[in-house]
C-alpha cells in the first residue's frame, strides 16, 4: 500500500523502507525470542501476543486511509475518487501529471497480455528468469534463516 500510494519520485524509497522494516521486525522477533528476554516458558504467551498489537493497530487505522489512487483509476475507473485520494494523501496542489502517468500505465496494461501460470512456464523467453526465481527462493528456504 505504501509503495502504491507514494508519489512516483518517492516510490523506490517507500518500497525500500518497507523492506527494511520487514527485516527489522524479523530481527526484533528473533532477539525478543531469546530465553533471557521473552523466550521463557512463562513469558511465551506474551511473546506470541506481541504480534497482535501491530495487527490490531492496522485493523483499526486502515479503514480511515483512502484507497490507492492507481487502484481507483485503473481497476475501478473512478477518476474523481482518484483525484480525491491523491489530494487526501499528498495535499492540495496540481497532481494532473501523476494522474496522466497512471492513465498511461493503464493504457500500457490494456495492451499487455496477462499470462497464466502454465503459459508463463511454457514461454521460452521467461524460462531463465523463472529458473533464477525458483533457485533463489529455494535457496532462501533451505539456507536455515527461517529456522534461526
Amino acid at each position: 500500500y505504501v509503495g502504491e500510494i507514494s508519489p512516483k519520485k518517492l516510490r523506490g524509497f517507500a518500497n525500500s523502507t518497507s523492506a527494511f522494516f520487514w527485516s527489522l521486525g524479523k530481527a526484533v522477533g528473533q532477539i525478543s525470542g531469546q530465553r533471557e528476554l521473552l523466550g521463557s516458558q512463562s513469558l511465551w504467551p506474551m511473546l506470541m501476543a506481541s504480534c497482535g498489537l501491530p495487527a490490531l493497530v492496522q485493523l483499526v487505522t486502515l479503514p480511515f486511509f483512502p484507497e490507492s489512487p492507481p487502484y481507483l483509476l485503473m481497476h475501478k475507473g473512478d477518476q474523481e475518487g482518484c483525484k480525491k485520494a491523491i489530494r487526501q494523501l499528498w495535499g492540495e496542489g496540481q497532481h494532473q501529471a501523476e494522474i496522466d502517468d497512471i492513465m498511461k500505465e493503464k493504457a500500457t496494461m490494456k495492451n499487455t497480455k496477462i499470462l497464466s501460470v502454465l503459459e508463463l512456464v511454457k514461454e521460452p523467453a521467461f524460462r531463465w528468469q523463472l529458473y533464477m526465481i525458483v533457485i533463489l527462493t529455494a535457496t532462501i528456504q533451505l539456507c536455515g534463516i527461517n529456522a534461526v
